[in-house]
Order: C-alpha cells, then sequence, then structure tokens
C-alpha cells in the first residue's frame, strides 16, 4: 500500500525584513524574559511589603471587631490588654516591685546618694510608676520628660531587671540671690551653674548670699564655694558686686563699706588675708568707706570715712 504521508500545517509566516509585528508566542516568550530579569531583592522586597500591608489591615480590622465587640471602645480595649500584659509580667517576675530616686555618682562602691525626702516625693508623683506594672512598659525618656518638667535638675531614668526602676536626679541647688542690674531689679534664685529657677519663693531663700552684676549669678557659686572656708566672713557677707566680669566688691555687715577683691583667681589669697587681719584686728569694723585687697601681697590700702581717727592698722594697711 503507498504511504499516506500527513499533512503539514505551516505556521504564518514572519519575516523579520518586513517590519510585521512578532507572533504572540514570541511576545509571551519575551515578557517572561523580563520577569526573569527583575533582581529577586527587588522581588523580596515588594512581595514583603505587599504581606505586611495585609497583615496590617487584617489586625487594624480584627482589634476594631474585638473593641466593637467589648462596647465600642478602643480604649477600653488597650487598657485591658495593658492590664493582661501587667498580669504576664508578674508572673514573669517582671512587674515593678520598687522605683529608686535618688542623686549622681553610684559605683559598685559607692550607694546613691540621697536626696531630700520632699523631691523625692514630688518625682515620684511625676513619674507616675505604678508598682505591678511591667519594666518592659516604662518609657525612660517618657518618664524622663515628665519629671524634667518640675525645673528640679538634670534627670535619667534607667530600668533595672528584673523588676524595679532606678531615677537619678542631680538636683538643682540654690546657692545664691542674684539681681541683674544694680537699679532695684528683681531678685531670682540661682543654682550652682548659674541659672536662675523659673519659679522660686524669695522668703524661703532669703538668707542665701546676695550678688550683683551682669554675670553675677553665673560666678556665684564659686564665691560661695570660696567663702566657705571662711565661716566669720561667711556670715558676715551683705551683698557682693560683680565687675567687670572678673572680680568681686563685696559689703561686710559691719562699719567697713566695701572690700575690693581682686581677681577671680586671686580670691582665695584675699580672703585668707582679710580673715587674718580681722581676727586680729577688727578689720571690718573699723570706719572706713573702703578697703582695698587686691595688693599681691598682705597689705591693705584703706580709705577711711572723712572725720574718723586715724587707721589704727599702723604700717601695715
Amino acid at each position: 500500500m503507498p504511504k499516506v504521508r500527513r499533512p503539514q500545517i505551516a505556521g504564518p509566516a514572519y519575516d523579520d525584513r518586513d517590519g510585521a509585528p512578532p507572533p504572540p508566542r514570541a511576545q509571551s516568550h519575551g515578557s517572561a524574559r523580563r520577569a526573569r530579569d527583575i533582581p529577586y531583592s527587588v522581588a523580596w522586597f515588594r512581595d514583603r511589603i505587599a504581606t505586611y500591608a495585609l497583615g496590617t489591615i487584617i489586625c487594624g480590622a480584627l482589634m476594631l471587631t474585638i473593641a466593637a465587640w467589648m462596647g465600642g471602645s478602643l480604649g477600653a480595649f488597650g487598657r485591658n490588654m495593658t492590664n493582661g500584659f501587667n498580669v504576664i509580667a508578674g508572673w514573669a517576675g517582671m512587674g515593678i516591685k520598687g522605683v529608686e530616686v535618688c542623686g549622681p555618682g553610684r559605683t559598685t562602691q559607692k550607694p546613691c546618694p540621697e536626696i531630700d525626702g520632699d523631691v523625692v516625693t514630688h518625682v515620684l508623683a511625676a513619674a507616675d510608676i505604678k508598682s505591678g506594672a511591667a519594666v518592659i512598659g516604662v518609657d525612660p525618656y517618657a518618664v524622663r520628660q515628665q519629671i524634667e518638667g518640675l525645673d528640679l535638675g538634670a534627670v535619667s531614668v534607667q530600668r533595672l531587671w528584673p523588676d524595679r526602676i532606678r531615677i537619678e536626679l542631680d538636683q538643682r541647688e540654690a546657692v545664691a540671690l542674684w539681681q541683674e542690674h544694680d537699679k532695684g531689679g528683681a531678685w531670682r534664685v540661682v543654682d550652682q551653674s548659674g541659672q536662675a529657677f523659673a519659679d522660686a519663693d524669695l522668703s524661703k531663700y532669703a538668707g542665701l548670699p546676695h550678688v550683683v552684676g551682669a554675670n553675677a549669678g553665673e560666678a556665684a557659686s564659686s564665691l560661695v564655694a570660696a567663702m566657705s572656708a571662711y565661716p566669720n566672713l561667711k556670715e558676715r557677707l551683705e551683698v557682693a558686686y560683680r565687675v567687670g566680669g572678673r572680680r568681686w566688691d563685696i559689703k561686710f555687715s559691719g562699719r567697713a563699706d566695701l572690700v575690693a577683691m581682686p581677681d577671680d583667681q586671686k580670691l582665695k589669697a584675699a580672703l585668707d588675708c582679710v580673715n587674718l587681719l580681722h581676727a586680729e584686728t577688727g578689720l571690718l569694723d573699723l570706719p572706713a568707706m573702703r578697703i582695698d585687697a587686691r595688693a599681691d601681697t598682705c597689705k591693705l590700702a584703706i580709705q577711711p570715712i572723712p572725720g574718723a581717727p586715724a587707721d589704727p592698722l599702723s604700717g601695715d594697711a
């Protein structure tokens, strides 16, 4: 029997020379190649974004559904979640059992310095940390901002795992009453760094040294520290006037009006000299308009009040 040939069906003629578009199969192959050319990292990132977006939408819808079931309040839902989390933290031994408030400077050899009890009360009230709450649920930055609003000093807050919180307060110390200009200006309470308290009861600090001058508040701390070595002079100090931003004219109680002190780096030596001569001769009780203690040696120049008797310090003055 003669062999029967199967008919051959020719595909559509395509000649790339005639500018005709490629057949559909060729187009699909090109699309597949273009998809394969996308970098793996880009495809991975795109898939993850889509997954997280879908998950966020689902979780949000779930929370709204639960909140509606609980009475339509997202706040109630959040409170219940927080309470449940605190219970779990308590079971795990991570519920807050104590809040420690102290000054800075704690080391392995040195305990945390204590601070005033009233200050501790104010700090704890501002921190508002509940006993039994989860340690991990306390935001140290938020607590610090709440305490800094009290204007008590620099604050740091730390979690002490598993169940304590430490608040360290570099407490501002009132050192002097400051008047910027000797023209009847307002008095302000300044701390050890020369910063004025925003709100302070002046009557409570009336016994502090009084300093006057443009930068007297900033320099008050060093003056008070230097005077602390001479209790007899410190209790007599009435007003210290800042001169030229570098030295003091001091009014002590007594008949003498002013004592001119040298530059700050020589202040201690001048105070030592004034203290010694006052102990020996009652220097500050002399009828003097001005005592100049700016000499390098312990020799003072005294300007007597007109009509006062001769200077009793003889050749040493």
